[in-house]
């Protein structure tokens, strides 16, 4: 825990929180870097993604079993961290937690939600989307579980208008619409298929991801240009300074 005041503060004298462009940056398996929280946090990100294990009453970090480490785990990597700056008043562009459920969700969700409900009244007062993704449970069955978490929805995945406050964001794999390498401009017959998902998304009334898409300059300029809400990335120096350059 004084680790995690220290850096909290050193965070807050920066005031990194003013770089509101970079609230569309995603920071794709954020546990990978050396910071974690901390970094994509720094840089103004909005959104940052972990992934989670069930594992003997724990949500364990990692993207695969064999990384598994009972140090890491989501209590001290993400919630702490999380829980401070809410409590500060210091969230600035961070406003969406992505937790991507690796292990059942009927295993790990309970204890997902067992961690956040001594802070649910912090989270619905700072606007925290918590978002589960990832093994997730059938969509009808969204309205049994509390309104200060929700859901990631697909694009195979029609959703209720009763059940529309529970999914306000969708992702998709870039790939189920074409390849494009994102060192050339993209092809516009696959230019044409994107704008039109995109825009279907938002008449839903939900923001958008994709996921698996070029890490490049080039692709996250076409992404902004197409309207895609949140734009994912595993190198966030790269993608926070190409924001903050282009304005948008």
């Amino acid at each position: 825990m004084k680790k995690v005041a220290i850096l909290f503060l050193l965070l807050c004298s920066t005031g990194v929180w003013a770089q509101s462009i970079v609230s569309k940056a995603h920071a794709h398996n954020d546990y990978e870097h050396e910071k974690p929280f901390y970094e994509a946090f720094s840089l103004g990100f909005g959104s940052i993604e972990s992934d989670v294990y069930a594992v003997n009453g724990q949500l364990l970090v990692a993207h695969d079993v064999k990384d598994l480490k009972a140090s890491r785990t989501l209590q001290n990597l993400y919630l702490e961290p999380i829980i401070q700056v809410l409590k500060a008043g210091k969230a600035g562009n961070f406003h969406q937690f992505l937790i991507d459920c690796k292990t059942s969700s009927d295993s790990t969700l309970p204890i997902i939600i067992q961690a956040l409900e001594p802070h649910k009244d912090l989270i619905l007062k700072h606007k925290l989307r918590i978002v589960i993704s990832g093994n997730r449970p059938k969509v009808a069955d969204y309205v049994k579980y509390p309104n200060w978490i929700t859901f990631d929805g697909r694009s195979n995945e029609p959703v209720p208008s009763f059940l529309a406050s529970h999914v306000e964001l969708e992702s998709e794999a870039f790939y189920k619409f074409g390849v494009w390498s994102g060192n050339v401009p993209m092809a516009p017959a696959l230019r044409e298929k994107l704008q039109a998902y995109v825009d279907r998304v938002h008449a839903a009334g939900r923001k958008l991801r994709l996921w698996a898409t070029p890490d490049t300059m080039i692709a996250y300029q076409t992404l902004l240009d197409l309207g895609v809400d949140y734009i994912g990335t595993d190198h966030l120096a790269d993608l926070a300074g190409y924001l903050k350059a282009s304005g948008k």
